[in-house]
């Protein structure tokens, strides 16, 4: 503020006038900053019945709310009133504002209040010129009224505004002193009462606003609507935004209509679907408003590690073990079980339903193994396992959630079987003789263990025998039997039966006797030494007619392929033969590709399409060449496999005549180095060299410059294999021989009785004759 020289002094009346101006000014800020806080005060109060009725916010906050309230008023009363009522206003302030409302001043009163703005005395400043200045705006200031300087609408805008907020709050506590309250203790006391309503919603489930739901399952909202209140909304509203920002609104069903006095809620639902992430969610319906519910998504309990604790049956010879659950469980009867199992998050507890193929037991709650990693372990003893077991374990975590589906256990009790038997006679036909023995071959198994094996034989009608083939210690699962029972230590005789079979039994100790098991039983006739001779006689026979089939076979096919022709040779003559020509006919009948070429080799033509020769008579010379060889490969994979079964079955000749001790030397020698065993390098050796020949000459059939080589090679093979055959064939002749021998001795025998009986009634008669005599 500038100051006056001491020499110059205002007139009262312009002092007055400042003064007052400064007085009104100060009045007015003051005023107009109380019209702004009360104004303020009213504005906050509203917005915050309104926000507190409408969302009825949690006690935080309120308070919040609460302090920004005070905030905003505390900031419009010192901005508007402390701060410019602390503005200092100089004189010179106030004769600017009076020398700009009232222009007449003529800046008379501003000279006066700051003469250092204009030229200062020290510059020559006629002092009576500035007391007559100031004489004249003593003069000119009093008719000045300085209430005139404001404008007094803003401020009586300001003042309505205030009244009339500060009215609706009295008329508000008047007219609604509950709400009043209400809104008090929600706001200054942070008290959960909620506000009075027409329709009063709550929902289930949602402690504290929140509640838990495993990720992507479906969680089922219950949202009530109390009877006791004036109304129920008809429909109740679902209004969600997800993590991602999205929003969206959705009607809730209503269930059914509920009955007041019956009923204490009307129950609306909705369901989220498939949930992956947090959603926040109000419920609006009629004039109430849940806010700010909110679903947390956790993940889903479950089974990270299972296994079964298994301690077997004494029987089995097996330790303890622990095995991994993967897919049904086969389990050994018996067996006592405990199922263990791991989860990815601490447990609250383990619900295990157990279900069998004929009943259902009742539940069995588990506590989680606090050893097992933080609670997320549990184990369950099933007991000893008789049957076949569904488990079905259901996880409820600390969240609670529960797991979407139970996890299910399959135990299958797997009884223990009897052994089974895969043994066959060796060397023993149908019929036997009295000094026979009987021997068996082939392997046993069992599950678990074998404790005995042992032949079970009856004569005739008699009760069953046993005699032990083996008993193996320790838990022997497979074993190769290799017994013979001696039937001439049974002293049968002939014209008996002779029943015999193989029996085994394990090591089951479950009930009173372990499981038995039977192979095939087999029932054979005692016949005498010349009657089982007679027999595999004729069995041979019956080997030697079969073998000239084959001997014939291989003959057509040393034919057909003889007759294979690649053009530049022509094949060899048909043999006189009946059989060769027969062989031949049903060769070419079966694949002469039309029946004008029946009759003819495929090298020649008719006269009368000569002309047609080189094409068409070479693509069917090579369709026909490849068909005889095709048969030729068939032919001897099939009589090579005819040959060799030809062997074996004088191999079990050979046997037979062993194990009922029947056998020569000479037998034995002619059956299985004069027979079995060349058959078998034949079928083992040779046959398998031609086919492997067949095929060189299948690949060369078009190559008329190594087909022939090729065919040749084969038709020496097929040669080789005849003469060995014809050897065997031989010796298979001298059968006759000793049967012509045989029968000759026989009669020789035959004729000796006879001789001897009539000896005898010659002598008995002669006895007679003298006693008649006498």
């Amino acid at each position: 503020m500038t100051t006056l020289p001491t020499n110059v002094k205002l007139d009262l009346p312009v002092r007055v006038s400042l003064d007052a101006l400064r007085r009104r000014i100060r009045v007015y800020v003051l005023a107009d900053g109380l019209c702004a806080t009360l104004a303020t005060a009213g504005v906050v109060f509203w917005l915050s019945v309104v926000l507190d009725w409408f969302f009825e916010p949690v006690a935080g906050v309120r308070v919040v709310l609460l302090l920004a309230g005070i905030g905003a008023i505390a900031a419009v009363f010192v901005n508007l009133v402390v701060r410019r009522l602390l503005v200092p206003l100089s004189d010179v302030n106030m004769a600017t504002l009076l020398e700009r409302r009232f222009p007449q001043l003529d800046d008379t009163l501003l000279t006066v209040v700051s003469p250092s703005g204009g030229t200062g005395p020290d510059d020559g400043l006629d002092r009576e010129m500035l007391a007559r200045t100031a004489r004249e705006a003593s003069r000119r200031v009093r008719a000045v009224r300085p209430g005139d300087v404001f404008n007094p609408a803003p401020l009586r805008q300001s003042a309505t505004m205030a009244g009339l907020l500060l009215a609706s709050m009295v008329f508000f506590g008047l007219l609604t002193s509950d709400s009043l309250g209400v809104w008090a203790r929600r706001n200054f006391l942070l008290s959960a009462e909620r506000w009075p309503r027409q329709v009063r919603l709550g929902i289930e489930g949602f402690e504290g606003g929140a509640c838990k739901v495993g990720r992507g399952a479906d969680l089922a909202i219950v949202a009530t609507a109390d009877l006791r209140m004036p109304r129920v909304p008809k429909t109740v509203e679902v209004r969600y935004r997800t993590e991602s920002g999205a929003r969206g609104r959705a009607a809730m069903n209503r269930e059914g209509v509920a009955v007041p006095g019956r009923d204490p809620f009307q129950q609306y639902a909705y369901t989220f679907q498939g949930i992956l992430s947090p959603i926040e969610f109000d419920l609006v319906g009629g004039d109430d408003r849940l806010s700010g519910l909110r679903i947390d998504v956790v993940e889903n309990p479950k089974i990270e590690w299972r296994a079964l604790r298994c301690e077997y049956p004494p029987y089995m010879g097996r330790s303890a073990r622990i095995v991994p659950v993967i897919g049904p469980m086969r389990i050994p009867q018996g067996t006592r079980v405990w199922v263990e199992g791991r989860a990815n998050k601490p447990l609250v507890h383990v619900c295990v339903d157990t279900a069998t193929e004929d009943l259902s037991a009742e539940p069995v709650v588990l506590e989680p193994a606090s050893d097992v990693a933080g609670r997320r372990g549990f184990r369950h003893a099933l007991g000893r396992l008789e049957k076949d077991v569904t488990l079905l374990v259901t996880l409820h975590d600390i969240d609670g959630i529960e797991s979407p589906e139970p996890d299910r256990v399959a135990l299958a009790a797997v009884a223990d079987q009897p052994p089974e038997l895969s043994v066959a006679l060796s060397g023993i036909g149908t019929a036997i003789t009295p000094r026979a023995r009987v021997p068996v071959a082939g392997r046993v198994r069992d599950d678990y263990g074998l404790a005995r094996i042992w032949f079970e034989y009856t004569v005739d009608e008699n009760d069953p025998a046993t005699q032990v083939i083996a008993a193996p210690g320790g838990n022997l699962t497979e074993l190769s039997v290799d017994g013979a029972i001696e039937v001439r230590d049974l002293h049968v005789a002939p014209g008996q039966k002779f029943g015999v079979g193989v029996k085994a039994s394990d090591r089951y100790d479950l009930e009173a006797a372990p499981h038995v098991g039977s192979g095939p039983r087999w029932q054979l006739d005692v016949v005498t030494p010349e009657q089982l001779r007679t027999m595999l006689q004729a069995r041979e026979l019956v080997l030697r007619y079969r073998f000239e089939r084959v001997l014939q076979e291989v003959n057509e096919t040393r034919d057909s392929l003889a007759r294979i022709s690649f053009g530049v040779d022509k094949p060899p003559a048909k043999k006189p033969d009946n059989e060769s020509k027969s062989a031949e006919s049903k060769d070419v009948a079966a694949k002469k590709p039309s029946s004008e070429w029946a009759g003819r080799e495929p090298g020649e033509e008719p006269d009368d399409m000569a002309e047609n020769v080189p094409a068409e008579t070479e693509s069917r010379e090579a369709a026909v060449r490849l068909l005889r060889c095709e048969r030729a490969v068939q032919n001897s994979r099939k009589n090579g496999n005819e040959t060799l079964g030809t062997a074996e079955a004088f191999d079990d000749l050979r046997l037979q005549l062993v194990n009922n001790r029947i056998d020569t030397e000479e037998l034995k020698i002619r059956l299985k180095s004069g027979i079995a065993e060349p058959l078998r390098a034949i079928a083992e050796e040779m046959f398998p060299e031609l086919e492997k020949r067949l095929l060189a000459l299948r690949e060369a059939l078009d190559d008329h410059d190594v087909g022939p080589d090729r065919r040749d090679a084969a038709q020496k093979q097929v040669d080789a294999i005849l003469a060995a055959m014809n050897r065997v064939l031989g010796r298979m002749m001298e059968l006759e021989d000793f049967n012509e021998a045989i029968e000759l001795l026989q009669e020789i025998i035959e004729q000796q009785k006879k001789l001897d009986e009539q000896a005898r009634q010659r002598h008995k008669a002669r006895l007679r004759d003298l006693l008649e005599d006498n």
